[in-house]
C-alpha cells in the first residue's frame, strides 16, 4: 500500500491522497479503441487498495461509461464509499453536438444525472470541464453552490480555465480547486501559479 499524506481540496471539508487516478481509460471507449471494462474496474479497485483515494473521471469519459463503471465499484462490499473522493466534470452538452455548455440548468441536470451513473447520494468534487463562450462564469459557479448547500457536490472545481475565466468565475470565493494540463512534458502552468493565488484565491 502507498503511505502519502491527504491534501485538503481548498477550504472545502474534502480530504484526498496526493496522487489521484485519472480513468479516461476506464470505460473511455471514445477515446482508447479496444478497452475492456472488467480490467477498467480492475484498474479502479487496485488503485483504491494501494492507498489511492481521489478517483477522477467525466461524463466525457465515455459518455458516462466511467462514471457508470466506478460507480459499480463503489458498490461493491469491500470499499468504503466514505472513504473514496470521487470528482467527476462536465461541459460537453450531448443536446448540443456536445458543444461545451456552462448554463445553470446544464450543470444542474449533469450533476443529478452523474450522481445516477455513480450510484452515490454526493459526488466530492464537481468540476465545470471546459468554460463555454456565452454563460457568466460566475452564474456558472453559483449554480453548483447552490448543488453543493444541498449536498449533492462537497466541493467546486475549474478544468481548462484561463487565468482570465478563472477570476471571473471566482468573483464570490465559491471555487475550491483548479484542474489543468500539468505534467512533466507540460509544465507552462508553473509560470502562472503564484499570480493565480494571488488574484483569484486570496486568502
Amino acid at each position: 500500500m502507498i503511505g502519502m499524506t491527504d491534501v485538503r481540496i481548498g477550504k472545502s471539508q474534502v480530504y484526498s491522497s496526493a496522487i489521484g487516478l485519472g480513468t479516461n481509460a476506464v470505460g473511455g471507449h471514445n477515446l482508447y479503441p479496444d478497452l475492456n471494462d472488467e480490467t477498467g474496474k480492475e484498474v479502479v479497485r487496485t488503485a483504491l487498495r494501494n492507498g489511492i483515494t481521489l478517483l477522477d473521471t467525466a461524463f466525457s469519459y465515455g459518455r458516462g461509461q466511467s462514471e457508470k463503471l466506478i460507480g459499480e465499484v463503489l458498490q461493491e462490499a469491500e470499499f468504503d464509499r466514505s472513504r473514496i473522493i470521487v470528482a467527476t466534470k462536465a461541459a460537453r452538452d450531448p443536446e448540443k453536438d456536445d458543444n461545451f455548455n456552462n448554463s445553470p440548468e446544464f450543470l444542474t441536470t449533469s450533476v443529478e444525472t452523474a450522481l445516477q451513473r455513480l450510484q452515490t447520494d454526493y459526488i466530492d468534487i464537481f468540476y465545470i470541464h471546459f468554460p463555454d463562450d456565452t454563460t457568466p462564469k460566475n452564474e456558472a459557479v453559483a449554480a453548483l453552490h447552490k448543488l453543493k448547500e444541498a449536498g449533492k457536490i462537497r466541493s467546486i472545481g475549474l478544468s481548462n480555465f484561463s487565468l482570465e475565466q478563472i477570476k471571473e468565475a471566482n468573483q464570490d470565493g465559491f471555487v475550491d480547486i483548479v484542474e489543468d494540463h500539468y505534467s512533466l512534458l507540460h509544465r507552462e502552468i508553473v509560470s502562472c501559479i503564484a499570480n493565480m493565488k494571488k488574484n483569484c484565491f486570496p486568502i
